[in-house]
């Protein structure tokens, strides 16, 4: 009878030592770094991009520096008026039943009145995100807009042996090279492939190697593609 193995549910780590930085994420963090001295009379950053591109990760490194307060939601101003905090992250923000557009200009009003900030994060850009309302409009366009691209070569080969590091696993080069090749371009799908190959190396009591990669990333051999969380590749 094979024995199945414990597993053990990591989350991702969000703590600022563990970003990663390359190409692909240069610019946001060089408006990161440029805090607070971002663009009045709003001082608003929107960081856009796919899904599992590391925005959310980028937040906390931003949270940690600035303090900010995150909101995932905002229905009316009044929500927030009586907080003390002055600096803002609304995560995963688009123009729908979460963030109120009234909300949202009064919100922009609150930032320019009490010398706050906020980072918005966001899939498609702000400046580019469609209101009824012509004043919100023009402060969403008024704001610096950086995009995250989807991670290159190097970056994600970085990402991918930090994610198996944590997981006490070391991987051979040629083994990163061939998953990066062949996976999906994001943080997402990263963590998620790294946590089945964990799992099936302990299932069969054996270090990761290739064979068990592509077990896992084809385990049809005769396939010519494969679909793994976050859509297909041909490889």
């Amino acid at each position: 009878m094979q024995q199945i193995p414990l597993s053990l549910h990591l989350t991702p780590s969000y703590k600022p030592d563990d970003y990663i930085a390359g190409r692909a994420n240069h610019g946001a963090l060089q408006w990161l770094a440029a805090w607070p001295d971002w663009p009045q009379p709003y001082r608003a950053l929107n960081i856009s991009g796919p899904s599992g591109c590391g925005k959310t990760h980028l937040s906390y490194v931003f949270g940690q520096r600035s303090g900010a307060h995150r909101l995932m939601e905002l229905h009316d101003i009044s929500e927030i008026a009586s907080l003390t905090a002055r600096h803002f992250i609304l995560d995963d923000f688009t123009l729908t039943e979460r963030f109120s557009q009234e909300a949202m200009f009064h919100f922009f009003n609150h930032l320019a009145s009490t010398g706050g900030t906020a980072l918005l994060l966001s899939q498609q850009s702000v400046a580019q995100m469609d209101t009824r309302l012509a004043d919100l409009r023009s402060r969403l366009r008024s704001i610096a807009c950086q995009e995250i691209a989807s991670p290159e070569d190097d970056l994600l080969k970085q990402v991918l042996q930090k994610m198996f590091s944590d997981r006490q696993c070391s991987v051979p080069d040629a083994v990163i090279h061939y998953m990066v090749t062949r996976m999906e371009r994001n943080f997402t799908t990263a963590y998620h492939l790294v946590a089945e190959i964990d799992q099936a190396a302990l299932s069969a009591k054996k270090p990761v190697t290739l064979a068990i990669v592509k077990s896992v990333m084809m385990p049809d051999n005769d396939a010519l593609e494969f679909d793994f969380k976050h859509g297909n590749k041909e490889i």
